[in-house]
């Protein structure tokens, strides 16, 4: 009797050109250059670090770090996204240091990194506990000892502040965006539905993502082995409060 397969994941699919276009305009390069620049202090990267970018998307936080002289690796499941990092990557002279790989399951030998990032709220995209610490786990073993994970997420405590229920804005090139979200309150998993049209052309897109308080990201970087991280609340490195726009825990492989 064939094995019964449930459905495929969301995240599996939702990562592909069509994301790109939709949202490659929404992270201009500034933004990144600051965020890059952020890391780098926060972390007290040495200029040759060996720094993993995970999951990377089209490589625009990798890349910046090859630019300034980092030794910087990025993986994603996304086989389009990693297309287009490499294309930039090779445009811009730097090797091409990046794997297509579920973040959960990394192919890069035990204590092999200096630094490790995940941003964008992607400790949250499996939601559960359970894959989000083997996650934080694979980080820690490709980690040197007194290696440091950079965690950036969505705040969920300011998020709840001003839940955004209905979301719409225009791109650019005269795409309209529409967004409705669902929020549960005892899974904490946001879902959303995101519409857009551009001329004739209509499509639709879904996901979901597990929003998660400082405490909760507390709890599972300790279950990973990590020590006790340094919390803050944007970029700046102001502290971490109620109402910051984002938390970012800078840990230390214990």
């Amino acid at each position: 009797m064939p094995e019964m397969r449930g459905p495929e994941p969301w995240w599996r699919s939702y990562f592909d050109d069509e994301f790109f276009r939709l949202h490659r305009d929404l992270f201009p390069e500034a933004e990144s250059r600051i965020e890059v620049a952020a890391m780098r202090e926060l972390l007290g990267l040495a200029t040759d670090a060996r720094v993993l970018d995970v999951p990377c998307g089209w490589g625009r936080h990798t890349l910046l770090l090859q630019e300034a002289a980092h030794d910087a690796f990025g993986a994603d499941i996304s086989l389009p996204l990693l297309e287009r990092a490499a294309a930039a990557t090779r445009n811009a002279g730097f090797p091409l240091h990046y794997a297509a790989s579920d973040m959960r399951a990394l192919p890069f030998r035990d204590a092999s990194f200096d630094a490790v990032l995940n941003v964008f709220t992607s400790l949250g995209l499996f939601l559960s506990d359970e894959e989000d610490l083997r996650v934080l786990r694979e980080a820690a073993r490709v980690l040197r000892p007194g290696g440091a994970l950079l965690l950036e997420s969505m705040h969920r405590d300011e998020v709840m502040s001003d839940y955004a229920e209905r979301d719409a804005w225009t791109l650019p090139d005269g795409t309209h965006v529409l967004v409705r979200r669902r929020f549960d309150p005892v899974t904490g998993v946001s879902h959303e539905r995101l519409r857009w049209k551009s001329g004739d052309e209509t499509g639709e897109k879904r996901h979901q993502l597990r929003l998660r308080t400082a405490t909760e990201l507390d709890r599972l970087l300790g279950g990973a082995g990590f020590a006790p991280p340094d919390y803050f609340g944007d970029w700046d490195g102001s502290p971490l409060e109620r109402l910051s726009p984002r938390v970012i825990a800078v840990a230390r492989k214990g």
